[in-house]
């Protein structure tokens, strides 16, 4: 790349606007250059994996000692700048929205924590996607909150510069249908700076981009990126600012060819003065607007310092001989906020004055927003707004929002098509934590309406690094450029302790035309319910955002095994912003899988109804004379069970989890009940099909087993010998002693009660060690050794107080074996179980009887082929089928035109229950497009038998 100073000069030019009044001269400094090329780079190149997070590291940023010499004006305040202070009345509630104005039509988590502090978190929006910024990743998502791409800012800038630093800005161009994203180069050890940009081939994020480099001098801090119809506008300080003006046509077509540039800096202010830092850009709505800048009192002490003025400059003639204008607005005093407190206090958050983002222009007005001091007390600070007449120019709104005791920070704000004002914020106190908000004031309005909560704070904030709390140093919003009333906020907030969150929201301020329905789901999922029991009641809040009428006419009461809670009459009339709840249950009294429509009759033909999906199970109590075990990942956690005169194990069916670590039966109700150890959950297990279902989650860490004692009491141990006793009507757990060893597994013997322990240890000699355990002391006496140097994962004893023991790794077979009571030494049962990773076991002693032949096992009937569950299914879906004996089977998937597209199963296998997993890819491994497919089963049976049964299914994305 090649820079070019051509003519660096002063200049100082007079100039009349007989459209937007008269703006004073203006020092300041000039310089062309030219950049030779640039480089192309493509999303296509990154996956969407989830990008490792590193040691927290602080972005650098600039500490320039204040030489602004204008802080204070000598000229009275302007008779049309009258300030106004305006308290948030729900600083102290936190309430919902409140009907007559701004609705939330969504929400969803922004980028969460990275390695690096502070995010700088910034967004844009485009007909189709919104892009999240923070300082060392970016996301794309849709306008539904799907990430479609996320990308590690370095390999991003790597084919143009090694030295990305922060500061991320990114905007979607309305005028030209582009993106464009810039970031701070800098390398203290090589002096190498520079701002780097990067603008999109088109209206779409995803494709590709071209990169450029454009070299500075000396290191710049806190850009910004604003435009109008002609050029963009980069500016970045450093102890004064410095404005790069490239024309857009130009760089647009470039396509990595050389764009040339304008420079202007040492800008003072305005009618005479010395240099202003921070003059930040406009993003402009109205075409032949021009450039607008904005300049606010800015400053990194804690300590409040006054100015009584802002500056406003105009870029003239910026394609051809750029020049800058400006105006000194003058103003009641205000004063740069100071560090802001939060609940649990700690050091103050770092924040400062300068404008959060950029100002917007519309219609001949601009509208800003930053963070003052509290006007009625220093030590708390408020949201300046600001609205000018550019045709004067003068301040025509200058109100300050805040609260006593409480802090507003990094506020940023934009106007929708009909001058509606967005406002979003970080807000604390000393009674709340760090959360995001926003807040609204529509054209016709005088004041700004109460604050609303999108991510309320959730824990206290400390990252000192070096020695600042530093927060910010900027929020986003956007307006959305498909619809120019829906506007989008990127506030920052504290989703736990000591950890940054951001969460992108999209508002609207007025109705939409006509009717117009927004439903807060339009489906509910009720997971898993037991046959003939009631199910939880959900909710869907059907709400009227339109301007006209919605007349809902009816609403059924129910369908299949869903009901309407009944209490309410139709038809029902919905004004604007009103809204009406339709709760349902689910109360199946059939097995299987359900996926229903409550239909609604209105006058919006888009409201049709609510999708109610839901999965009846049943608990089928164990047999008799079987050993249930548990598998892990090594063998998809699915349920077995084993024969305990050869130790052979067959299927019983997919657990539906990860692992059951442990398992145990009660002898009061003979139900299998399982410990699940990701999420500390307790699950009870159908023991015909082997599927299990959550009963609660305990907040008890490291579990490693359960067991029953004679009573039907349940217990578990964690790995650190913690042995408590669980209430299973609600969950509660009492802890009754701790042992002296660690603990892998526990087992109750049936008919002494005697407690047994298996050792938990990680590595070297004794991993196969048994003992006996006191509950009154937690003494654990030595019995001895398996013999088989590996962990006993868990144990059971059967009906004659056989002790049993079962081991097994992800990667090893699982062994049955029974345990000499007396030594601990373990004798193998048959050769193997056949299944790796077996990791719970138990036994029902008082279950019933599967036959009569002393040769008990839970085997199918009959062939069978069940609907795949979800259906429809995004991206993946379960098919489960029953082999009544060991049978060839083959399970093939065929698109709508009978055409194969994937073979599942194509293997002999022994009976039993079995699922596989489809994952909508085909035979190629390429992701299938969204419609109908049909699956077929088809089994040969060793005993001359067959079966075939096809099934539809449909893939939605």
């Amino acid at each position: 790349m090649n820079f070019k100073y051509l003519f660096p000069f002063l200049v100082m030019i007079l100039f009349s606007l007989p459209t937007f009044g008269q703006l004073d001269s203006v020092f300041y400094s000039k310089q062309t250059g030219t950049v030779a090329s640039g480089v192309t780079q493509t999303t296509d190149n990154f996956t969407n994996a989830p990008i490792p997070i590193g040691e927290p590291k602080e972005i650098p940023q600039i500490i320039v000692p204040n030489t602004e010499s204008n802080s204070i004006s000598t000229e009275e305040p302007e008779s049309t700048a009258p300030y106004k202070y305006i308290e948030d009345r729900n600083a102290t509630e936190n309430p919902q929205l409140e009907n007559g104005q701004t609705v939330i039509l969504k929400k969803f988590e922004g980028i969460p924590q990275t390695a690096y502090f502070p995010p700088d978190p910034t967004m844009a929006v485009g007909p189709n996607h919104v892009i999240v910024y923070v300082n060392d990743m970016f996301r794309i998502y849709d306008k539904q909150g799907n990430i479609l791409k996320t990308i590690d800012s370095h390999p991003w800038w790597l084919p143009l510069t090694p030295y990305n630093s922060g500061d991320p800005q990114v905007i979607y161009d309305h005028f030209m249908h582009r993106w464009v994203m810039s970031l701070i180069e800098a390398d203290d050890q090589t002096f190498t700076y520079g701002d780097i940009i990067a603008y999109s081939d088109d209206d779409d994020p995803l494709g590709v981009w071209y990169l450029y480099r454009f070299p500075n001098a000396s290191l710049g801090d806190f850009p910004k990126l604003g435009f109008d119809d002609e050029a963009l506008y980069l500016m970045w300080r450093n102890g004064q600012s410095s404005i790069k003006i490239i024309n857009k046509a130009e760089f647009y077509n470039s396509n990595g060819g050389p764009v040339n540039f304008t420079r202007l800096y040492n800008i003072g202010t305005p009618g005479g003065g010395g240099a202003l830092d921070c003059i930040t850009p406009a993003i402009s709505y109205t075409p032949g607007s021009g450039a607008w800048f904005l300049w606010a009192k800015g400053s990194f002490q804690s300590t409040p310092s006054p100015s009584n003025f802002y500056a406003l400059y105009k870029i003239t003639n910026p394609l051809t001989n750029p020049g800058i204008r400006g105006k000194v607005l003058t103003v009641p005093t205000y004063y740069t906020p100071p560090n802001a407190g939060q609940l649990g206090g700690g050091t103050g958050l770092e924040m400062n004055g300068w404008m959060a983002r950029q100002p917007v222009v519309r219609d001949g007005y601009l509208y800003a927003t930053h963070d003052v001091a509290n006007s009625n007390n220093h030590a708390y600070s408020s949201v300046k707004y600001l609205k000018i007449d550019l045709n004067t120019p003068s301040v025509v709104d200058n109100i300050e929002f805040g609260q006593l005791n409480y802090w507003y920070m990094y506020p940023a704000c934009t106007v929708d098509k009909d001058h509606n004002l967005a406002i979003t914020f970080s807000r604390s106190a000393t009674t709340e934590y760090v959360g995001g908000y926003f807040s609204t004031k529509l054209a016709t309005d005088t004041e700004i309406s109460p604050s609303v909560p999108i991510a309320e704070g959730q824990g206290n904030y400390v990252k000192e690094g070096s020695g600042r709390n530093r927060w910010g140093d900027y929020l986003g919003i956007y307006l959305d450029p498909a619809d120019e009333n829906n506007v989008w906020i990127l506030p920052e907030y504290v989703p736990e302790t000591n950890t940054w969150g951001t969460m992108v929201g999209e508002i609207r301020m007025v109705p939409f035309s006509g009717v117009y329905t927004n439903l807060s789901s339009d489906s509910l999922g009720f997971g898993d319910a037991e046959i003939n029991t009631i199910g939880d009641t959900l909710e869907v809040i059907v709400s009227n955002y339109g301007a006209d009428d919605l007349e809902i006419t009816s609403v059924a009461s129910e369908v299949g095994p869903f009901a309407r809670i009944p209490g309410q009459t139709f038809p029902q009339t919905l004004h604007t912003y009103d809204s009406l709840t339709i709760k349902v249950n689910f109360a199946p009294t059939s097995l299987g899988d359900y996926d229903e429509v409550l239909a609604i009759s209105s006058n919006d033909p888009n409201l049709t109804g609510i999708e109610l999906t839901g999965h009846c199970y049943e608990i089928v109590i164990p047999y008799t004379d079987i050993f249930y075990a548990s598998s892990g990942g090594g063998n998809n956690g699915d349920m077995i069970t084993i024969d305990r005169e050869t130790g052979a194990g067959t299927t019983l069916g997919p657990s539906l989890f990860g692992e059951i670590t442990s398992l145990a039966v009660n002898p009061n109700n003979n139900v299998l009940y399982g410990l699940v150890t990701a999420g500390s959950r307790i699950v009870r297990v159908n023991a015909d099909q082997g599927d299990a279902y959550t009963l609660f989650t305990l907040d008890i860490l490291a579990l490693t087993g359960i067991d029953f004692d004679t009573s039907g009491t349940l217990y578990a141990s964690t790995q650190d010998g913690d042995i408590y006793s669980i209430d299973l009507t609600n969950g509660d757990y009492t802890l009754v002693t701790t042992a002296t060893i660690k603990l892998k597994s526990i087992a109750f013997n049936p008919t002494s009660n005697e407690l047994w322990g298996a050792l938990y240890k990680s590595f070297g000699a004794g991993k196969d060690s048994l003992f006996t355990i006191d509950l009154t002391t937690g003494e654990a006496t030595p019995v001895g050794k398996t013999g088989f140097s590996v962990a006993t994962n868990d144990m059971a004893f059967d009906e004659d107080n056989k002790l049993y023991g079962v081991t097994g790794s992800t990667n090893q077979e699982g062994k049955l074996f029974e345990i000499n009571q007396v030594d601990g030494t373990g004798t193998l049962i048959g050769t193997g179980i056949g299944f790796n990773h077996t990791t719970g076991l138990a036994f029902s002693i008082n279950g019933p009887v599967v036959s009569v032949d002393g040769k008990q096992s839970v085997i199918p009937e009959e062939y069978s082929l069940k609907q795949n569950y979800p259906n429809p299914f995004n991206p993946e879906t379960k098919i489960e089928f029953s082999l009544p004996v060991t049978s060839e089977v083959q399970i093939v998937i065929y698109n709508i035109l009978g055409q194969q597209v994937a073979t599942l199963i194509n293997e002999q296998k022994n009976a039993g229950n079995y699922s596989v997993v489809w994952n909508a890819d085909d035979a190629k491994g390429i992701r299938l497009s969204s419609g109908i497919y049909f699956y077929m089963l088809k089994a040969s049976g060793v005993d001359g038998n067959g079966f075939q049964e096809i099934k539809k299914m449909v893939l939605l994305k």
